[in-house]
């Protein structure tokens, strides 16, 4: 079997973006930072911080020294295809504990054979639909897609009460965390920043329910919307409070979309 490494990538520096449409488009890349060691076929798996585990894809060309990154290799890698959702870096940690590059990812390495192969199979679990996690602790920790993933599952008609009841508190939790972290620190009705930090030093914002649903659950995520406390008052006590709503809703249709 080929040798599998851990790369990386960034958001702000376009990498995030430029993987996804990469992945959409059948893209290749030249030179992606890569380890000294990488050949031709070797695995990647592509590390995307704030989000974990966000691709994969093949390297297509010997690694050579980058002439702008002093001390950084560069290879070809292309058949990008992205891991949905990404894995989140609390769920490699809990469920690789013997891979310590997880406890502080910054950089490229390539694992052991046998980390390797509990790596693949983590992948392909999380390729057929699994969130392998529904606990408080994991949801506490998990990315927004992965929280996304939780808030849309629905029990399967063989669930037990007990199995139920387990998926309907974790999407209750998981939308909440979800908003929250769609919200980014934000009021999502007066865009104003939140006007606290809890002890934890989160941002304070308020889950504020627009439409409640009866769909074998809690309410689905593009009915959910963080708001300050003072946009939360309005819209359950203020004149205006129905009109007010209402523009909320034509907001979460905007961020769902993005």
């Amino acid at each position: 079997m080929s040798t599998l490494h851990i790369v990386q990538g960034g958001v702000e520096n376009g990498d995030k973006a430029w993987i996804e449409r990469a992945a959409r488009d059948n893209l290749s890349t030249p030179r992606w930072v890569a380890p000294k060691s990488a050949q031709i076929g070797d695995e990647v798996v592509i590390y995307v911080g704030g989000f974990g585990f966000f691709a994969t894809g093949r390297i297509t060309s010997q690694s050579k020294p980058r002439t702008d990154w002093v001390n950084r290799y560069g290879a070809g890698v292309d058949s990008i295809r992205l891991i949905e959702p990404a894995i989140s870096i609390a769920a490699i940690q809990r469920h690789l504990p013997e891979l310590t590059w997880a406890k502080y990812p910054r950089s490229i390495t390539t694992p052991a054979p046998d980390v390797a192969a509990k790596i693949r199979t983590l992948v392909s679990e999380r390729r057929k639909g699994g969130i392998l996690d529904l606990d408080d602790e994991a949801l506490e920790a998990a990315n927004i897609d992965e929280l996304r993933r939780v808030a849309l599952l629905k029990a399967q008609p063989s669930a037990t009460k007990s199995q139920q009841k387990v998926i309907y508190r974790a999407r209750s939790l998981a939308i909440r965390l979800y908003v929250l972290q769609r919200a980014n620190g934000r009021c999502e009705g007066c865009t104003a920043p939140a006007p606290f930090h809890r002890a934890d030093r989160t941002p304070y914002l308020e889950p504020h329910h627009t439409t409640r649903l009866a769909d074998d659950g809690p309410d689905h995520p593009a009915h959910v919307i963080a708001l300050c406390p003072n946009c939360h008052r309005r819209a359950h006590h203020a004149k205006d409070a129905e009109a007010f709503n209402n523009s909320l809703k034509k907001s979460l249709s905007s961020l769902e979309c993005q």
